[in-house]
């Protein structure tokens, strides 16, 4: 069997030896009939109420398929707002700043343009700041 590169199962069961897969198969089996067994005493209950009283079965799978019905309608009208709301409300870009030159820097910090390109130069600088923050002195 030739695998495409593209698939996501790997299925190599037909490689393995017989043993190996006669195990896996029969361990599956018996958690199937485990899973089965433990849903015995929930269907004897029920079993039981439908026989005593089968209107009461009636309305509790009635209601069961009402629900069902609902949330199928709720799972269809969330893809329906989403389509709509990917399709009508505009995504929100961010906006691109201009890129700021040395002068820009040095006006704002207040220092003078050749000691920021001197502090840029540096492979170790140290910056001063006063009380509130603000950049006074870079070495």
């Amino acid at each position: 069997m030739k695998m495409k590169s593209n698939d996501l199962i790997i299925d190599l069961r037909r490689k393995l030896p017989w043993h190996k897969r006669y195990m896996s198969n029969t361990s599956t089996a018996m958690m199937w009939a485990c899973w089965l067994f433990l849903w015995r005493p929930i269907m004897l209950v029920v079993g039981l109420i439908g026989l005593q009283k089968p209107h009461l079965i009636h309305s509790v799978m009635h209601a069961f398929g009402v629900g069902v019905q609902h949330g199928i309608t709720a799972l269809i009208a969330c893809a329906v707002a989403l389509l709509l709301w990917s399709h009508f409300i505009p995504a929100t870009t961010v906006k691109k700043t201009d890129v700021k030159t040395t002068q820009d820097y040095a006006d704002f910090f207040g220092l003078s343009e050749e000691n920021i390109q001197q502090g840029r130069l540096q492979k170790i600088s140290t910056v001063h700041h006063d009380e509130n923050g603000k950049i006074v002195f870079i070495e």
